[in-house]
């Protein structure tokens, strides 16, 4: 490899239309959350190693701490991936890059490499594939799902352009009790209202007549449908009002070469939640390297203050 023909480059230097021509020879999965205008709006500092006329590139989020740079996966990105063409020595090289400018590194990534090897954590989200008819897909739903729907038929599933309303929403039934961040709701305000510009993101209401029993917000990425983000009040979950949002969501696009991506989750019942539908499990690695010093490492809780 000659190393000359690789760069690091600041976001803000990025060929735009070279970028959409590498994100389009990667796969969608891997490629969703790395849309120029996606990274910019839940992060304020990232940069990309990039090698020839974009033939391969590597994002990275960047952010400081007690006086160091700091590499980390930011809210609302699963995993940034190698995008387009790469092979072993651009992957080597990538880490050595990162590992000899960055002290700490915490990423996700599609695959376990070992030059990141402190604490590599395999990880899983669920996928439904939904190239098969509406009576296909719901032949696989569980039991449960099932009944659940037949009882929620007075449920109505509409577009809003309330990113307001549903942001203290979300903040007052879901983001707090988590241990959200002022910064966190600030960047999924600007996510959805920046989606709304470009046409990939649909945020909906759940109502029962004219009352708000929650809300549920999809981001559209090639044939990827993926649930970023959703909120129920206590009716809400009584009446099963997000089996009632997904149900829609599949309908809409079965048959069709889609993937809906449920975006996963470490807690057993969630998870279990989505593969009511017929979901299925996909796995990705959170890596992570600290040659932090032991000082700094005594003084900071690197991992609990990032966001």
């Amino acid at each position: 490899m000659v190393k000359s023909s690789i760069r690091v480059i600041d976001s803000k230097e990025i060929e735009l239309e070279s970028w959409t021509r590498l994100l389009d020879s990667t796969n969608s999965i891997h490629s969703q959350y790395c849309e120029h205008w996606y990274i910019n709006s839940i992060c304020e500092n990232w940069k990309v190693i990039v090698k020839g006329d974009y033939h391969s590139a590597f994002v990275f989020a960047i952010t400081s701490k007690a006086g160091f740079n700091l590499i980390y996966q930011p809210f609302f990105s699963r995993q940034f991936s190698f995008l387009g063409t790469h092979d072993s020595e651009f992957i080597s090289y990538v880490f050595s890059y990162l590992k000899n400018n960055y002290k700490w590194i915490r990423i996700n990534l599609p695959f376990s490499f070992n030059q990141l090897a402190d604490n590599n954590q395999l990880m899983n989200f669920q996928v439904l594939n939904l190239s098969e008819s509406y009576d296909v897909i719901y032949g696989n739903y569980s039991t449960n799902a099932k009944r659940i729907l037949k009882k929620s038929t007075d449920l109505s599933f509409k577009i809003s352009k309330d990113v307001d309303g549903f942001i203290d929403f979300f903040k007052l039934m879901v983001g707090d009790a988590i241990g959200f961040k002022h910064s966190n709701y600030q960047h999924l305000s600007e996510l959805i209202k920046n989606g709304f510009l470009n046409d990939s993101i649909q945020l909906f209401t759940i109502r029962q007549n004219n009352e708000v029993l929650g809300y549920a917000c999809f981001y559209f990425h090639k044939n990827v449908i993926n649930y970023l983000k959703g909120a129920l009040s206590d009716k809400g979950k009584k009446y099963g009002a997000m089996y009632y949002a997904f149900n829609e969501i599949i309908q809409k696009y079965a048959a069709k070469d889609c993937i809906f991506d449920f975006g996963g989750s470490a807690i057993d019942g969630i998870s279990s939640f989505y593969k009511k539908f017929g979901a299925k499990d996909l796995s990705y690695y959170s890596h992570e390297y600290n040659a932090l010093p032991k000082a700094v490492k005594k003084i900071i809780a690197v991992k609990n203050k990032l966001s």
